[in-house]
């Protein structure tokens, strides 16, 4: 029979060592991060050497630097993105008018999605008003869902963003009518380092699901192949909705 006092104090130990190594995985990436972006420098400047090269040999060695450079770039992006997850500060919470502020945000986003030949929507629901929370880290999560989507969303397809109440909580919705989400795929989506997407990091959704819970909320996904997805951002409204900035 186990000793729950024994198995108490190995669950501690383990806690510890895995957030002592998640402070050394922070350092490491971040001390990656400045030699990576000197080599990226320096790797953009020679290919700026053989920006006009003729020789067959000069054409070669641009198309390798070129193929390095990209991978450097694809480096400094997953060490931005894991820093992002690692070393997120807690919640500065402040009240916000947050239907004022995803309309902004779907504003700001609408020319991409015309380039692109997306119909990107929003419906405010009409009893979402002041809601408390860290507007910079609740728009990079919405901002994120809304790219994924338009990731995920073929030509000529939509894209839905939606605000309702829920008691005491609020929930956003950003809706898709892409491919959907094979059904083996569903439960590892919001793992970190899973990604369905070429190129893709897997810290995108597993942030957003951080940001959420940082929140006391949380992160929901439905998705059927072939006709969409909607994650489903949910956190507390808190406060008095009357004093909400905007």
């Amino acid at each position: 029979m186990a000793n729950p006092v024994r198995e108490e104090r190995l669950q501690k130990i383990r806690t510890q060592r895995l957030a002592h190594l998640g402070t050394l995985l922070a350092g490491f990436a971040h001390e990656v991060r400045n030699p990576l972006s000197t080599i990226g420098l320096n790797l953009q400047l020679v290919l700026e050497d053989f920006r006009e090269a003729e020789s067959t040999r000069d054409k070669r060695t641009h198309k390798r630097l070129s193929t390095v450079e990209g991978e450097v770039r694809r480096l400094q992006t997953i060490l931005e993105e894991f820093l992002s997850y690692a070393r997120a500060p807690e919640p500065k919470v402040q009240l916000v008018s947050l239907n004022q502020k995803i309309q902004a945000l779907i504003d700001f986003q609408d020319l991409e999605m015309k380039e692109a030949n997306l119909s990107l929507r929003f419906y405010p629901g009409v009893d979402v008003k002041g809601v408390a929370c860290d507007w910079d880290q609740v728009q990079a999560a919405v901002g994120n869902l809304v790219r994924n989507a338009k990731d995920a969303t073929p030509s000529g397809g939509q894209i839905f963003v939606s605000t309702q109440r829920d008691g005491e909580f609020v929930t956003i919705n950003v809706t898709d009518t892409g491919a959907g989400i094979a059904a083996q795929e569903i439960d590892r989506v919001l793992e970190p380092y899973f990604s369905t997407k070429k190129g893709g990091t897997g810290l995108g959704l597993p942030t957003v699901r951080r940001v959420a819970e940082d929140h006391g909320g949380s992160l929901t996904m439905q998705s059927e192949p072939g006709k969409g997805t909607q994650f489903s951002l949910r956190i507390p409204v808190r406060g008095h909705e009357q004093t909400a900035e905007t």
